[in-house]
């Protein structure tokens, strides 16, 4: 198997899943168990995580590993008090750096490209994890001030979302989703 830049390139490994299962798999997990996640599989969340595509593929993305109590717990108030963060084993900030975006696409690389490049590497992120048996969820809703704070973020460096990442303390429950048929339109809305 060839590696170009820390990255392993060739057969898909024997335990990976079918695709289609993984996307089944994948629910927003808010109640983690203390079990440990072994370095391995954060690196391989991290590594999967920068081959997301972005615009002019500039790669705006950062990610902040945070594993420290205190730094989580003020993460979690952060974050509208929602106390799963402090739970996770792992939890990784995924911060849209605007000026690599601004480089090449200027005020719309700002406001637009970097966050949604860096929502692509988070999504590869949350479906990696359940690859690897975790459990993961987005976080969204926060004090984006407050968070930066906190990390110690430069100006251009924004949090795009808190990403929780652990071992599983509970069963997902299925949520019905809107029928496809009213969701794709053909031609013209």
């Amino acid at each position: 198997m060839e590696e170009q830049n820390g990255i392993s390139r060739g057969t898909v490994s024997p335990i990976a899943m079918d695709f289609e299962k993984v996307l089944l798999k994948r629910w927003m997990v808010r109640s983690f168990n203390s079990t440990p996640v072994p370095d391995e599989k954060v690196w391989k969340i991290l590594r999967n995580a920068i081959r997301a595509p972005s615009a002019g593929h500039l790669q705006p993305w950062d990610f902040v590993m945070v594993k420290d109590a205190d730094t989580k717990r003020r993460l979690a108030r952060a974050a509208l008090n929602q106390s799963f963060i402090e739970e996770a084993p792992v939890v990784i900030v995924a911060c849209a750096n605007t000026r690599r975006s601004a480089t090449r696409y200027g005020e719309r690389g700002v406001r637009f490209y970097s966050l949604i490049d860096t929502a692509f590497a988070s999504l590869i992120m949350l479906l990696t994890a359940v690859n690897e048996g975790l459990g993961a969820s987005f976080v969204g809703a926060f004090h984006d001030e407050e968070v930066s704070k906190i990390l110690g973020l430069p100006d251009q460096v924004r949090p795009a979302g808190i990403i929780n990442i652990g071992y599983p303390n509970e069963k997902p429950a299925r949520l019905d989703r809107i029928p496809l048929e009213k969701l794709v339109h053909h031609e013209k809305w």
